[in-house]
């Protein structure tokens, strides 16, 4: 049997190098050289993957062919694979930060409640613990909010569809909610690892349909597709879509806690953001070829075969239900850290969960703009905690970890001294190699001004939009079994009136 590697200080300061570094951390050649925590009942590499694909990839990947023409085709392609390469490089830049930390203070290395926000701790302070620890829990909860929004609208089209039942989504958020608050109450992402399988297999399932029902189509839809034109404000909403499909990185921390091996975190990320990436591409391209300027909210409603995209909604309703499960884990942990509720299943945290969930159904059931109120979230909370914060941690926290290992090599720190160093400005800049500092403010650029401009587009076109009453507010007014339209093509063309069926009484002409 190998004999245990002695761990200090010093190995922990000279660990963990600059992202040329994560290349050996990816082959494995740094487990001589590094402290490799293991977690006997954790996740493998794979299956840490698996978890990141079914965290990402379903509600934006719907709204992406829309999202593709209002950027443009050529500009839109361009602006995933930017938006992919950067979020994936943050996305390594976030395991990296665990494991300086799982290096430096082995109090990480048991359970951790909140890994995000004591990134931001280890990184810039206390203050950014609070203000990171806030931007999680919006975050999670406004994207659990919009999956539930989706997956009630779906539910609503497939009875519509198959049953010629017309019932008020607003019905369904309420018994979603309902059937998905036991799952809530589970500890942690390791509790449910079948849920995060179902929900990867079912996006990418519906991928594949969602791209055979496009290509079947287009004989028909694309000789009579128009793009949109191009707008500044309808391409800025564009990337709070793009960004929002990308958006996964609040959840990473606690994925990657739950690891066997935390330091083949890399393994996951580059794994399944090659996959999500090839998909999303796919699905853009040949749904925005298709269907032009004729989708609605998503491209789903606009496949022709109507089979193909009742199989396609219950897939990723498949892929939602378990998401909003992932989603919330990471945000009612640090509700129940603020409130100081013990790590074990109990009244306590059974009152606590339940009320995060109705929150989030009380939002779903007032927010009822879906394609807007995914823009909005995608531009703010999800651009702050995938495109602006890992960089600024990865900056600082490397940073300190350098000069505490220059400090113990000059004698100025005591090798057994408590490991309390921070970084400046200065000190980021003295640090990190120039390449590597430049390609991190061009990454913070890209996520700051997208960010900016689309939160500012989405919260024009939300005041500009025509308001729709809360779903409270229409069953005071007209009862719970509200008669709704569904069941019907959005056809192609300029004026949606062409179907592959030949039958125009079969789409839904908008308004």
């Amino acid at each position: 049997m190998r004999a245990k590697k002695t761990y200090k200080v010093s190995d922990a300061a000279s660990s963990i190098s600059p992202i040329k570094q994560s290349i050996s951390t990816i082959s494995g050649t740094s487990d001589e050289t590094t402290y490799n925590h293991h977690n006997v009942h954790g996740i493998s590499w794979l299956m840490a993957g698996v978890f990141i694909v079914g965290d990402m990839m379903g509600a934006g990947m719907i709204a992406l062919p829309i999202s593709l023409g209002n950027a443009g085709l050529i500009p839109g392609i361009i602006l995933i694979l930017l938006a992919s390469i950067f979020s994936g490089y943050t996305g390594i830049q976030l395991g990296e930060n665990w494991e300086m930390m799982q290096s430096r203070w082995p109090k990480y290395r048991n359970h951790c409640r909140r890994p995000y926000p004591e990134m931001a701790y280890r990184a810039l302070g206390p203050v950014a613990r609070q203000v990171v620890a806030v931007l999680l829990v919006v975050g999670q909860f406004m994207i659990a909010s919009v999956l539930l929004l989706l997956s009630a609208q779906n539910f609503t089209n497939l009875l519509n569809a198959f049953f010629g039942l017309h019932l008020d989504f607003c019905i369904f958020i309420l018994a979603l909610g309902l059937v998905l608050w036991p799952f809530t109450l589970l500890q942690s992402p390791m509790d449910f690892w079948q849920l995060a399988v179902i929900s990867a297999v079912s996006s990418t399932v519906a991928a594949g349909f969602i791209i055979f029902g496009s290509v079947h189509d287009m004989p028909v839809c694309a000789p009579v597709a128009e793009m949109p034109r191009f707008q500044f404000s309808s391409f800025s909403l564009s990337y709070g879509t793009i960004v929002f499909a990308f958006g996964g990185h609040g959840a990473f921390p606690t994925i990657q806690h739950d690891m066997k091996k935390p330091q083949q975190f890399n393994y996951s990320v580059i794994s399944s953001y090659i996959l999500i990436t090839i998909v999303y591409l796919a699905v853009g391209i040949t749904g925005l070829i298709s269907y032009g300027d004729s989708m609605i909210d998503t491209v789903i409603q606009s496949i022709q075969i109507q089979w193909v995209g009742q199989v396609v909604n219950i897939l990723i309703t498949a892929h939602i239900l378990p998401t909003i499960i992932i989603v919330l884990s990471p945000m009612s942990q640090q509700v129940e850290e603020w409130i100081k509720i013990p790590n074990e299943f109990g009244f306590r945290r059974i009152i606590v969960r339940s009320l995060v969930i109705a929150a989030s159904i009380f939002t779903a059931l007032s927010v009822l703009k879906l394609g807007l109120f995914v823009d909005l979230v995608g531009a703010t909370t999800i651009t702050c905690m995938t495109m602006l914060l890992p960089s600024v941690f990865w900056l600082f926290m490397q940073a300190s970890q350098k000069k505490r290992e220059e400090g113990l090599r000059l004698g100025l720190i005591q090798e057994n001294s408590p490991d309390i160093e921070t970084a400046s400005l200065a000190d980021v800049y003295h640090y990190t190699p120039k390449w590597i500092l430049l390609f991190n403010i061009v990454s913070f650029t890209f996520g700051l001004i997208g960010g900016i401009s689309s939160a500012w587009s989405a919260i024009e076109a939300l005041l500009g939009s025509q308001q729709v009453a809360p779903c409270y507010v229409k069953w005071f007014k007209d009862g719970f079994l509200t008669d709704v339209s569904g069941g019907l093509l959005h056809c192609c063309g300029a004026d949606e009136n062409i179907s592959y069926y030949g039958d125009i009484n079969q789409c839904h002409i908008a308004n």
